[in-house]
C-alpha cells in the first residue's frame, strides 16, 4: 500500500497538496486534523480533557468548546503538552487502524496529511514523505487573506507545526512559492518521478 506523508509549517500548501495529489489518483486525503475533531466526540477523551482543562470546555450542549479549550492549551507550553499527550497517542492509534481497515477493502494507496506529521510519528506508518515548503512572507500573507487571521494571531502560528527534520533524505521537498496552477504543475512532475 502506498502511504504518503505530507507536513508542513501552516499556509505551506500542506491541504492544497494533498487535494491535488487525491484528484490526480494518489489516494484518499486524511486529513489528521479532522480526526482529533472527531476524538473530541468521544466520551472518554472529553472526560480525560475536563479533567485535565475544566468543566468550562463544554458547551452547552455537552460537546467540547474548541476555542475556550484552545485558549486554555494556547495559554502555556504545558497545556500544549499536557494536550498532545491526551490526544496523539488516541490519533495515531485511529489513524493505524484507518489504514489496516482501508487495506483490508483492496485500497492501495492514501494520503495522511498532517502539520505534525514529524512530532506524532506518523512518518513511521509511510512509505513515502512529503514536505511542503513556503517563504515564511507569502504564507503570512495567506493566513491573512485567506484564513482571516488578525496579522499578530497568525504570526504567533507560521512557525508552530513541523519544521523540515534535519538529515532525512527520504522526504521530498516541494516549494510552493507561486499560484496553485503552477504548485499542481509541480506536484505532477513530482509524483510522476517519486510516486
Amino acid at each position: 500500500m502506498l502511504i504518503i506523508g505530507i507536513s508542513g509549517q501552516t499556509g505551506a500548501g500542506k491541504s492544497t497538496t494533498a487535494n491535488i495529489l487525491s484528484e490526480l489518483g494518489y489516494g484518499e486525503n486524511l486529513e489528521v486534523d479532522s480526526v482529533g475533531h472527531e476524538l473530541l466526540t468521544d466520551a472518554n477523551i472529553q472526560s480525560i480533557l475536563v479533567k485535565n482543562f475544566g468543566k468550562e470546555i463544554i458547551d452547552s450542549s455537552g460537546r467540547i468548546d474548541r476555542k475556550i479549550l484552545g485558549r486554555k492549551v494556547f495559554s502555556g507550553k504545558e497545556n500544549t503538552i499536557i494536550l498532545n499527550n491526551i490526544m496523539h497517542p488516541a490519533m495515531v492509534k485511529r489513524i493505524d487502524d484507518y489504514i489496516n481497515e482501508r487495506k483490508n477493502q483492496g485500497i492501495n494507496s492514501i494520503i495522511i496529511n498532517a502539520a505534525l506529521l514529524f512530532t506524532m510519528k506518523l512518518d513511521l506508518l509511510c512509505n513515502k514523505l512529503i514536505y511542503v515548503q513556503s517563504d515564511p512572507q507569502l504564507r503570512l500573507r495567506r493566513l491573512v487573506q485567506y484564513r482571516s487571521l488578525p496579522e499578530d494571531r497568525a504570526k504567533e502560528r507560521l512557525f508552530s507545526q513541523d519544521k523540515l527534520p534535519e538529515n532525512r533524505k527520504d522526504v521530498i521537498i516541494i516549494e510552493n512559492n507561486g499560484n496553485e496552477r503552477e504548485l499542481k504543475a509541480n506536484i505532477i512532475k513530482i509524483a510522476k518521478q517519486y510516486l
